[in-house]
C-alpha cells in the first residue's frame, strides 16, 4: 500500500488526471490512484471516468472494481478491462486521448513462460517502436515500452521495475529507448 500511495503521488499531478494501470491485479494501485485523485479534490464520478485498469485474469478485475467502489468510486463503462494489455495497447494507441499517469507493477514473465499469444504482440510493439526483442527478454521490457506510448505529451509514468534494467543485455534496446524518448 505505501509503495502504491507513493507511485500515485508522485505520477498523478492534478485532480483531472487520466490515469492507467495496465496489470491491474487486485486493484491495489488503482485504489492508490483513485485515493489521489479523491484528495486532490476530484468527485468520485470524476474518478470513474478517469482511472482506467487493465487485467487479464478476470476474478482479478471483479476484485479491482470492488475496492473503487469501496471508496464510492462508482463502475464506468471501461474502468477496468479485462484483457490482454498489449493487445488494448494496439486496440488504444491510435486514440486521442492518453494516459496523465500510468502507474504499475508489471508482471516478471521470463521469455519461455510468456504465452505466444501475448509475447507475438509485445514483441510487435517493440519492433514498430525499434527496439529487438530475443529469447531472453522478460515481459516487463515492452509492458514499460507500451505503457511510454500510452503516455501524453507531459504525462508521468511510476512503475516499479527490476534493477536488472540497468544491467541485463535484453533491456538495452530499452534503455536507449527510454533515455531517447524522456
Amino acid at each position: 500500500k505505501l509503495i502504491g500511495d507513493f507511485l500515485a503521488a508522485w505520477a498523478i499531478q492534478t485532480h483531472t488526471a487520466t490515469v492507467l494501470e495496465p496489470s491491474c491485479g487486485d486493484g491495489n494501485l488503482l485504489e492508490s490512484a483513485a485515493s489521489t485523485l479523491l484528495t486532490l479534490g476530484a468527485r468520485p464520478s470524476a474518478v470513474a471516468r478517469n482511472i482506467h485498469g487493465v487485467e487479464i485474469d478476470w476474478i482479478e478485475a471483479q476484485k479491482a472494481a470492488a475496492r473503487l467502489r469501496v471508496l464510492g468510486v462508482p463502475h464506468h463503462e471501461g474502468q477496468i478491462e479485462n484483457s490482454d494489455f498489449f493487445a488494448y495497447c494496439v486496440a488504444h494507441l491510435n486514440d486521442q486521448r492518453l494516459f496523465d499517469a500510468v502507474i504499475g507493477n508489471p508482471p516478471f514473465i521470463r521469455y519461455q513462460n510468456f504465452l505466444e499469444e501475448h509475447r507475438v504482440p509485445a514483441f510487435e510493439l517493440m519492433a514498430k517502436a525499434g527496439l529487438k526483442p530475443n529469447r531472453l527478454t522478460n515481459a516487463w521490457v515492452p509492458f514499460l515500452l507500451a505503457s511510454s506510448l500510452l503516455l501524453n505529451d507531459h504525462g508521468r509514468m511510476a512503475m516499479v521495475i527490476p534493477a536488472e534494467l540497468l544491467q541485463v543485455k535484453y533491456a538495452a534496446s530499452l534503455r536507449r529507448f527510454i533515455s531517447d524518448y524522456y
